[in-house]
C-alpha cells in the first residue's frame, strides 16, 4: 500500500509540474513581436516573394543573354551498301562508321538595342515586384497593428465590465441589508439583481469579443491555435499628436516614398524600355557566327607503300583516329545581316501595343497618387473627428462620473429610488464604454497618418 502511495504521488508531482510548465509556456507577444511573425509566415507574402523572385530569375537570363552562345555537338553515323565517305568522298560499298565533331558560337551584334533594353526592363520590373512586395508587408503590418488595438480595447472593455459586475455584486448586497432593515421595498432589491444579472451579460459579451479579436490576432499570424497567444498590454495613452498639425499636402509630400507610389514610377520606366523594345524591331539585326570542326571515317585510307611490280599499285591501311581529327580539322566564322521588310505588320502592332501599355502605366501611377491623397485626406480628417470625439467622451466620461458619485450618495440615504439610481449608472457605463471607444479609435486613426509621414508601427 504505501509503495502504491508513493508510486500516486509521484506521478501526481510529474502531472502537477509538467501543468506548471504548460502554463508558463505561454508566450506574451509583443506589437513588434506580432508583426514580425506575421510578415514571416503570411502567405500572401510567401506567394510575393516567390513572384519577385521568378522576376529576378527572368533579369538575369536577360543578362546572360547578351553573352554568345557556345554549342557543340557530336555525331556518329553507320551506313550500309554503296555509300560516300563524308570526308574523302570516295564510293564504297563497305560498312562505314563516321564521327563528326563541331563547335559553334553565335553573338548578336546589333538588332535596335533590343536586348540592352530588354535587360533594363527586366531589371525595372524586377525592382517594381520588391516594392509592391513591401507594399503587402506593409498591409499586413497595418491589419497586425489593428487587431492588436482590437484586443487591447476589448480587454479594457473586459475590465471595465468586471468592475461593473463587482460594484454591482457590492451594490446587491447594500440594498438587501437596507431592505432587510425597512429602508428599501422588495423591488428595490429586485431591481438590483435585473442589473447585476445584466452586467454579468454584458461581461461575457466582452469575454466573446476578447477571445474574437485574439482569434483575428492569430489568423493573421498563421497560427493554429489561439490559446498560443497572449499579448503584452502596453501604455496606450495618447500623446503624440504632432502629425495633426501636418497638412495633408505635408503628409503626402512624405509619403512619396511608400512602395505603392515607387512601384507606380517603376513600372512607368519598364513600360518605356518596353516601346523601346518594339522600336527596335525596325531595325536590321547583325550577328557573328563561327564554328570549328573535325571527324572521322572508317572508311577513310592513306598509303603506306608502293608495287613496282605487277600487278602495280598501292598499299593501304585505315587513317589513325588521330591523324584523321588533324586532317579534317576546319574553321570557319562570318557575318549575317537580317533586315526586315515586311512582317506581317508585327513591328508596328508591337510599338503600337507598347504605346498603349506606356500610357496605362501613367495613368496608373496618376491613379495611386490621387488615391493615396484621398485616403491620406480621409485619414487625416477622421483622426481630427477623432479627437473632437475622444475629448468629448472624456467631458462626458467626467461628467456622468461626478452625477453617478452624487446619485450614489442620495441613494444610500434613499432619497433616490433605485430606477432613477441605476439610470445613472447606465449613462455612466455607456459613457465609460464611449470613451474607451473612442480612445482606440483615436490610437488608430493617429498611427495611420504616422504610417503616411514614414514612422513605424509602434504602440
Amino acid at each position: 500500500m504505501n509503495s502504491s502511495r508513493a508510486l500516486l504521488f509521484f506521478l501526481t508531482t510529474i502531472l502537477l509540474s509538467l501543468g506548471a510548465k504548460c502554463s508558463f509556456a505561454q508566450k506574451v507577444w509583443t506589437l513588434k513581436e506580432c508583426v514580425d511573425y506575421a510578415l514571416l509566415h503570411n502567405i500572401s507574402i510567401k506567394q510575393s516573394e516567390i513572384s519577385t523572385e521568378l522576376s529576378h530569375v527572368n533579369y538575369v537570363q536577360n543578362a546572360t543573354n547578351m553573352l554568345p552562345s557556345v554549342n557543340g555537338s557530336i555525331s556518329h553515323t553507320y551506313n550500309y551498301g554503296r555509300s560516300v565517305d563524308p570526308f574523302s568522298y570516295t564510293f564504297t560499298t563497305e560498312q562505314i562508321q563516321s564521327d563528326n565533331f563541331s563547335l559553334n558560337t553565335n553573338i548578336t551584334l546589333f538588332n535596335g538595342f533590343q536586348m540592352q533594353n530588354t535587360l533594363r526592363e527586366s531589371k525595372l520590373s524586377y525592382l517594381a515586384g520588391r516594392y509592391d512586395l513591401e507594399k503587402i508587408r506593409n498591409d499586413i503590418s497595418l491589419n497586425v497593428v489593428s487587431a492588436y488595438l482590437q484586443i487591447l480595447y476589448s480587454n479594457d472593455l473586459l475590465t471595465a465590465a468586471t468592475n461593473r459586475v463587482d460594484e454591482f455584486t457590492k451594490q446587491r448586497d447594500r440594498t438587501k441589508l437596507l431592505t432587510d432593515a425597512g429602508s428599501l421595498t422588495k423591488s428595490s432589491f429586485l431591481d438590483a439583481e435585473a442589473q447585476l444579472a445584466t452586467e454579468e451579460y454584458n461581461r461575457v459579451s466582452a469575454e466573446n469579443q476578447l477571445n474574437s479579436a485574439y482569434l483575428s490576432l492569430a489568423q493573421l499570424l498563421e497560427l493554429d491555435s489561439v490559446t498560443s497567444v497572449k499579448i503584452a498590454i502596453p501604455e496606450t495613452n495618447v500623446s503624440d499628436i504632432s502629425i495633426l498639425n501636418q497638412t495633408p499636402q505635408s503628409i503626402f509630400a512624405s509619403a512619396q516614398s511608400l512602395p505603392e507610389i515607387k512601384s507606380a514610377d517603376t513600372k512607368v520606366m519598364a513600360a518605356e524600355k518596353n516601346l523601346a523594345v518594339a522600336r527596335g524591331g525596325r531595325s536590321p539585326r547583325l550577328t557573328m557566327f563561327g564554328s570549328l570542326s573535325s571527324g572521322y571515317s572508317s572508311a577513310t585510307q592513306r598509303i603506306t607503300d608502293t608495287v613496282f611490280t605487277p600487278p602495280y599499285g598501292y598499299i593501304y591501311e585505315k587513317t589513325p583516329f588521330n591523324d584523321q581529327l588533324n586532317q579534317n580539322y576546319g574553321k570557319s566564322f562570318g557575318f549575317s545581316l537580317n533586315i526586315p521588310l515586311f512582317n506581317g505588320w508585327s513591328a508596328n502592332t508591337n510599338i503600337k501595343r507598347a504605346t498603349l501599355n506606356l500610357e496605362n502605366s501613367r495613368y496608373s501611377a496618376e491613379l495611386i497618387r490621387n488615391q493615396l491623397f484621398k485616403s491620406i485626406q480621409q485619414a487625416h480628417a477622421d483622426a481630427l473627428a477623432a479627437q473632437k470625439k475622444f475629448a468629448a467622451a472624456q467631458k462626458s466620461q467626467d461628467a456622468f462620473k461626478e452625477s453617478y458619485t452624487y446619485a450614489e450618495k442620495k441613494f444610500n440615504a434613499g432619497i433616490l429610488s433605485s430606477v432613477e439610481f441605476l439610470t445613472v449608472r447606465n449613462s455612466l457605463s455607456k459613457a465609460e464604454t464611449d470613451l474607451l471607444q473612442a480612445k482606440y479609435d483615436f490610437i488608430f486613426r493617429i498611427k495611420i497618418l504616422d504610417f503616411y509621414s514614414g514612422k513605424p508601427l509602434t504602440l
